[in-house]
């Protein structure tokens, strides 16, 4: 799991695996146990990210969810 904030727009998932469109940059590499998220910025959308971590769950791999992670998108107030 990979948290990243470099072009602070909201972004879910995985940059090494063979259908995704950055594999022009690794070509060859499929590595499935791997996922990113890069979490807003200060652009105008304000919010961060809840991160929960259950090690005994194994939420598969979803736009909100990877292995024993999950998370939603707050608001700030």
């Amino acid at each position: 799991m990979l948290f990243n904030g470099d072009t602070h727009v909201y972004h879910s998932d995985n940059p090494l695996s063979p259908l995704s469109p950055l594999s022009i940059y690794h070509p060859g590499y499929d590595v499935s146990n791997f996922h990113r998220l890069v979490v807003q910025g200060s652009a105008p959308k304000m919010e961060w990210l809840k991160v929960t971590i259950d090690s005994g769950v194994d939420n598969g791999a979803t736009a909100t969810s990877f292995g024993p992670f999950s998370w939603t998108r707050e608001k700030f107030n």
